[in-house]
């Protein structure tokens, strides 16, 4: 493996930290019952698990991730299983067991229009009283895949780390330039290609914190409270990935600020050069990009604003300086 270029990678561990965003584990628990009874290969086995457990990207989306094997992404049972397991995690509450929860599942399976021996299969599944409880539990169902999955561990280029990752960054934020913004930093600073990648996955992931708020069942003003720490649940997410400390470190960093009254209160001797580019980036993006509830700013007014905390003396006056010059012209 060249460290230089590649980092030790396995697509279903990395997916697995995200489905705690995207509640998606027990989708994936049925979906990987389903494709064993029906003697699924070891390699498909691991695709299904992928593909379930970020479901909600699209497959559009899913076709620039790491699969083994792309052609399942247009496998009529591979999808059908998929889709079916998804529905029934979403319509069920599979947190706790009630009686008559077994009855209401198998009315579901009747009413759906799929063949009888694929039927037959989910309702002798979900006659099991076993297969309930292990629902009851995310870590019973991390244990059940990392039991039932081969190891596909590689190493894998920073580029197409990249391209997934900003997968992530694009569902949260339709509009985001952060990756391409943080390029010309890293070209500006003559970062060596290690530094620019890692610097780059970690801009397209300091968001993914938000993911997680969006998904949690407090009200909307509950969840708007949670979204001035959502560097915290993405530091929670990344932490679980294999060979991504450098980028969970980095990522999490975003919501710093030099005088302490950021998330972890992190100060200004805590922080590194690279934390304190991602900070200004962070701050730069949120002000110029569109969202829901504000407009866009052109490019002077985002200065002016993030000048503002110069003077409050949360992030530095020299990158604010640099980033009038550098995206004088707007990124395409």
């Amino acid at each position: 493996m060249d460290k230089k270029r590649q980092i030790v990678f396995n697509l279903n561990n990395f997916l697995l930290a995200f489905s705690k965003a995207f509640n998606t584990k027990k989708a994936t628990f049925i979906a990987l019952n389903i494709a064993k009874e029906l003697n699924f290969s070891n390699e498909k086995l691991a695709d299904i698990c992928s593909f379930n457990l970020a479901y909600p990207l699209g497959v559009k989306a899913l076709e620039n991730f790491d699969f083994l094997d792309k052609a399942n992404l247009n496998d009529e049972l591979f999808l059908e299983i998929s889709n079916i397991s998804q529905k029934l995690a979403y319509n069920f509450d599979f947190s706790i067991f009630k009686k008559d929860l077994e009855d209401k599942i198998k009315d579901f399976i009747e009413k759906e229009s799929l063949k009888e021996e694929f039927k037959t299969i989910l309702i002798t599944l979900f006659s099991k009283k076993l297969f309930y409880l292990e629902l009851l539990y995310d870590e019973t169902i991390t244990l059940f895949i990392y039991k039932n999955l081969d190891d596909f561990t590689k190493a894998l280029e920073f580029e197409k780390i990249l391209q997934m990752t900003n997968e992530f960054n694009l569902y949260i934020e339709k509009e985001s330039k952060i990756v391409q913004r943080a390029e010309v930093l890293a070209d500006f600073f003559e970062f060596e290609h290690k530094d620019k990648e890692i610097f780059k996955i970690a801009c397209s992931l300091i968001n993914i914190g938000k993911l997680f708020i969006k998904n949690t069942k407090q009200n909307e003003d509950e969840r708007r409270d949670l979204g001035m720490f959502y560097s915290y649940h993405t530091k929670i997410i990344l932490d679980d990935i294999l060979g991504f400390s450098d980028i969970s470190n980095l990522a999490s960093k975003s919501q710093e600020r030099l005088d302490g009254s950021g998330v972890f209160a992190l100060s200004s001797k805590d922080l590194s050069f690279k934390d304190r580019l991602i900070i200004c980036l962070n701050l730069y993006s949120y002000f110029k990009e569109p969202k829901p509830y504000k407009k866009e700013y052109t490019h002077e007014q985002t200065i002016e604003a993030i000048r503002k905390m110069v003077d409050s003396g949360k992030i530095d006056e020299s990158l604010v300086e640099i980033f009038s010059k550098v995206f004088e012209e707007d990124i395409k």
